[in-house]
């Protein structure tokens, strides 16, 4: 019933068209004011912004709400920030790590690993922070930085560990971390400067202390598929035990985790639930569950997206404040009647909130986008995607019950969930079989930067940049002696240029940045489990399931791909699946190793426009041909150059029925493939992000052109298909 009731939702969703607002305007990067993301959203984060290191996922407000810490988490995993209030104003810097230092151990800035969202005031200007991996927990002063003590969690006879989250006890001198890779909560009594106890507590995720610091909650993943907190009964910190573990939200279908934030009043727990949109509500002295708030989009109610992470309750106004990392606010509960009131807009997947003497707090891991890393001079030196993420501080007057409805209103029309006055473009009544290939590693502009015009007009391309276009120039990397000075003017990647003027390309397609879920190339077990709810025939190839092996070249997955279509469908007579995604990954580049074929970095890239041309040729000389729309895009830019933004990359919708030497200008991401794919197969979208993702069928004719394609030769010099070796067993 549950599952039927589901389904009809998810089809009233399809009865209004929904796309997100930026149409054709490209990804830019506007601190301060409105910001357009990859993928068509807006984010509008009311307040002050301020930037911090890259993906903070932690925020601690020291009590009075004059300073405030971030712990950064990102590609450059060495730095706190710090906000500490001037006068009127606020002001920031990014918190050294000293060596040498009592308890420092003599490490220098290159140790520092934090992670995950440890950070808490210890006193007025120290904080305890998390060092992730290594295990340890370090107390530092935010005015200097120094490292005044550090505890280690390997120790006892435990290794491996991970610290995460904490809590703090200032009365008792207790702090609480949350050791991941031992799952356990550990106790450390800083007055005597030493571990006190650990409690065992499966898979641990996040934790809370209650009010009256006799319990700790911890939530983890529970038994039978759904989440749990337990609660810690620390009144004797030397021997604490377990009171009792109570369920969070519902039976989940596939992998998760528990509860991504937990808050606790002296009445409740609340614990937010990300997979399901959703915050438990828990009775503190019985550990009764007392209800599920849901958190929903009017008109969207079936689908889920929001992901509720971190959780605060300000006791002033008797909110509890859910942060929603899918759809970048934060949602106002009432702790009093347990109902939604509104939504706060916030920056680019808010992980964290808190509030102090009326100001609210939000912490976002991809602020306000990256940007371009590129101009027309070359690439922006230290500006390459891994580096460019920098997190955003938004602090704010916390806002009245009545400034929520509008505040509301801008987070469901930055979002795309305001159904659309236009319709979305017919497809072609043929098409019902999608193959998706999945690749790695290039911007837009380091493989088609050279096309600057299209069948239908200007290309957004900046030609200096195609370094791995039809003029493409291969320069010797360090250390290869053995090498080769470079070459100059070769055509790299033949294949992919052909297919842009045979087909469709986009030149305002995003990869996923590496943070946010709904950004995240393959929620691969999401995916797999709505083709199967609704009885669609699939096939991955090189992914979770099955298929060339991962760890293989391109060359050798197109080999096995091509083999094995031909032996399970094609010869035998069998149906093909309607749905089959194959990665090619070789894009991304390795070592160059010229005894197998790759005599540089770049003929990884060549590598794999050979084995996508040779792949787009076979399928394109099979019986399905006419039914068919191969999804060409990159996963992700690591490392690439682009003068619009740093995450965009290439996009080919390549069908018969795609148009010719097309460009299409709508800002659009992966969501918007699968959206496009569940049209052309006639299924219901997955989630929010699919649902009101970019609408590409426009990148289709009313015609078919049924040629197969022709396969382009590599340049032998840097890619020679008869040399490339298969990896051995």
């Amino acid at each position: 019933m549950a599952a039927a009731v589901c389904g009809a939702l998810c089809l009233c969703a399809l009865a209004a068209e929904y796309q997100p607002p930026a149409g054709e305007r490209a990804a830019v990067r506007r601190p301060g004011a409105e910001s357009v993301l990859p993928g068509g959203r807006l984010i509008s984060p009311l307040g002050a912004q301020f930037p911090t290191g890259p993906g903070p996922m932690g925020l601690a407000v020291s009590p009075h709400g004059e300073t405030a810490v971030t712990l950064d988490g990102g590609a450059i995993r060495n730095s706190l920030t710090v906000l500490q209030r001037e006068g009127s104003g606020w002001r920031t810097s990014t918190l050294k790590i000293e060596s040498g230092n009592e308890g420092g151990g003599g490490e220098g800035p290159d140790s520092w690993r934090s992670a995950f969202s440890g950070v808490v005031f210890a006193s007025g200007r120290d904080v305890y922070a998390s060092d992730g991996l290594p295990g340890r927990v370090r107390l530092l002063d935010t005015r200097s930085g120094t490292v005044k003590q550090t505890y280690e969690l390997n120790a006892g006879g435990f290794d491996g560990s991970h610290s995460g989250e904490l809590a703090f006890d200032a009365r008792r001198g207790l702090l609480y971390v949350l050791d991941r890779g031992n799952s356990r909560l550990v106790v450390i009594d800083t007055k005597r400067k030493r571990a006190a106890a650990g409690v065992p507590v499966e898979h641990p995720v996040a934790l809370a202390l209650s009010p009256d610091a006799r319990r700790v909650y911890v939530t983890h993943r529970g038994e039978a598929g759904h989440g749990a907190v337990t609660a810690v009964d620390v009144e004797n910190p030397a021997a604490p035990g377990i009171a009792g573990t109570a369920r969070t939200g519902k039976v989940q279908d596939g992998p998760g985790r528990g509860g991504a934030g937990v808050v606790a009043t002296h009445d409740y727990i609340f614990v937010s639930n990300e997979n399901q949109d959703s915050v438990s509500v828990i009775q503190a002295r019985t550990l009764r569950p007392v209800r599920e708030i849901e958190l929903r989009v009017p008109g969207l109610e079936g689908l889920r997206g929001m992901l509720p992470a971190g959780l605060h309750h300000e006791p002033a106004n008797g909110w509890i404040l859910a942060v929603e990392a899918g759809i970048n606010a934060v949602a106002v509960i009432d702790v009093r009647t347990f109902a939604v009131m509104g939504h706060i807009p916030a920056a680019w997947f808010p992980t964290q909130a808190a509030s102090r003497e009326g100001r609210l707090f939000i912490v976002s891991a991809k602020g306000h986008g990256s940007g371009p890393n590129a101009s027309r001079q070359g690439p922006v030196m230290g500006n390459t995607t891994d580096n460019s993420w920098r997190g955003a501080v938004s602090i704010l007057p916390l806002p009245g019950a009545d400034e929520l409805p509008a505040m509301t209103r801008r987070v469901w029309t930055n979002n795309g969930f305001t159904p659309a006055s236009a319709e979305a473009a017919p497809l072609p009544s043929e098409l019902d079989h999608v193959v998706i290939i999945e690749k790695q590693g290039r911007t837009f502009d380091e493989v088609f930067g050279d096309v600057e015009t299209a069948a239908n007009g200007p290309v957004a391309a900046l030609p200096p940049l195609a370094r791995f276009g039809r003029r493409g120039v291969i320069v010797q990397q360090k250390n290869e002696l053995r090498q080769r000075l470079g070459l100059r003017f070769v055509n790299v990647t033949p294949n992919h240029h052909a297919m842009a003027e045979r087909f469709a390309f986009s030149d305002n397609f995003y990869a996923g940045a590496g943070l946010a879920a709904d950004e995240l190339p393959w929620k691969e077990a999401a995916l797999w489990r709505h083709l199967e709810r609704h009885g669609l025939p699939f096939r991955s190839f090189g992914g979770r399931q099955d298929g060339p092996n991962r760890n293989g070249t391109d060359h050798h997955r197109a080999n096995q791909f091509i083999r094995d279509i031909d032996r399970d469908y094609l010869r035998p007579g069998k149906p093909l699946p309607r749905l089959i995604v194959l990665r090619l990954p070789g894009g991304r580049m390795a070592k160059p190793s010229p005894e197998d074929g790759y005599p540089f970095q770049a003929s990884y890239v060549a590598g794999n426009d050979h084995a996508l041309g040779r792949v787009v040729r076979f399928l394109s000389q099979t019986p399905y041909w006419k039914r068919m729309a191969i999804l060409i895009m990159d996963e992700d830019t690591r490392g690439g150059a682009d003068h619009i933004d740093s995450h965009r990359t290439v996009f080919l919708a390549v069908s018969p029925w795609a148009k010719q030497n097309y460009c299409s200008h709508v800002n659009a991401s992966f969501p918007a493939v699968l959206k496009l794919a569940f049209r052309i197969l006639r299924l219901p979208p997955m989630d929010l992000a699919s649902a009101a993702a970019a609408d590409l069928g426009r990148l289709f004719a009313e015609e078919a052109d049924v040629r197969p394609y022709s396969l382009e030769p590599s340049t032998l010099e840097v890619f020679d298909p008869a040399k490339a070796r298969e990896p051995g067993p």
